[in-house]
């Protein structure tokens, strides 16, 4: 979990050369170290301090909380790592949440999910289900509070629930990713690329790697993708816009974004460590 400086410090203490304290400090319940981290993501990095703090969730009428503090970073800036620019506005909104199960990134990998520090409710498996986020949005931003709600992310899952998706271990591709993934190929017309894949309601584009030596590219709208994991059904979509879909050199891994969660749904077992999709429902 990271948290923009302001959202959460006095103003005073935000910069883009960092969090103004020279010892740790409590503010509000989070207490805030000296501690500095860079998070790397898919095409950029951020830059915080380490914090912590109990933490709730989840809608006004059903929220979840964290049984003890839990470790997040406070960021101070982003960057984009091809360029060097530091980015920020309405598409990097202040709050944003992880929801990737294992692993952890920062010192000692000790950013880690708050997602594995709540407690379920009786009778239900540790983990979550995302159900279909649907397809009509519209332009909108967190800061300004006029996004649509949709209820998809349900904590803790109920024995009957896993029948319904093709469920199948994770794999971890590299023991600093804090996430899961299949193995998946991407393929529209060309070669597929085919990698470990995170199923990612935080990303807003398809993104596929390519070699460190070519440009980023992407694909142009109306381009038929279809997306193939053993075990599970095969995808199929149409881009709409440019670049929905992102050909990164260097990146690792494929990254399927929000386009998927439309309509389609995952499962995440913490108990049992098997991921789950369910196309079409």
């Amino acid at each position: 979990m990271t948290i923009e400086c302001q959202s959460v410090l006095p103003a005073e203490l935000c910069s883009e050369n960092g969090i103004k304290i020279t010892e740790s400090r409590e503010l509000d319940g989070i207490i805030v170290t000296t501690q500095k981290v860079v998070m790397h993501y898919a095409t950029y990095d951020e830059y915080g301090n380490v914090a912590s703090a109990r933490v709730t969730f989840g809608s006004p009428d059903a929220s979840v909380s964290t049984d003890r503090r839990v470790s997040f970073v406070i960021r101070y800036k982003q960057v984009r790592r091809g360029t060097g620019e530091i980015v920020g506005g309405p598409l990097w909104p202040k709050g944003i949440f992880g929801i990737s199960p294992i692993g952890g990134e920062g010192p000692n990998l000790m950013i880690k999910s708050p997602m594995d520090a709540v407690k379920v409710g009786a009778g239900l498996r540790k983990g979550y289900y995302l159900s279909p986020v649907g397809s009509k949005w519209k332009v909108c931003t967190n800061e300004d509070g006029n996004c649509p709600e949709v209820e998809a992310l349900h904590i803790g899952i109920p024995n009957d629930m896993k029948k319904n998706f093709r469920m199948q271990k994770w794999k971890q591709a590299n023991v600093r990713y804090n996430f899961p993934t299949l193995d998946a190929c991407l393929s529209w017309g060309a070669e597929p690329v085919c990698r470990p894949t995170l199923y990612d309601t935080g990303n807003s584009t398809i993104m596929v790697p390519t070699e460190t030596s070519k440009p980023y590219s992407s694909l142009e709208a109306g381009t038929q993708i279809v997306v193939k994991s053993e075990g599970q059904d095969d995808w199929n979509f149409k881009t709409t816009y440019k670049p929905e879909v992102e050909i990164v050199p260097g990146l690792e891994h494929n990254i399927v974004g929000i386009r998927y969660f439309e309509k389609n749904s995952l499962l995440v077992d913490l108990d049992s460590q098997e991921i789950g999709l369910r196309l079409g429902h």
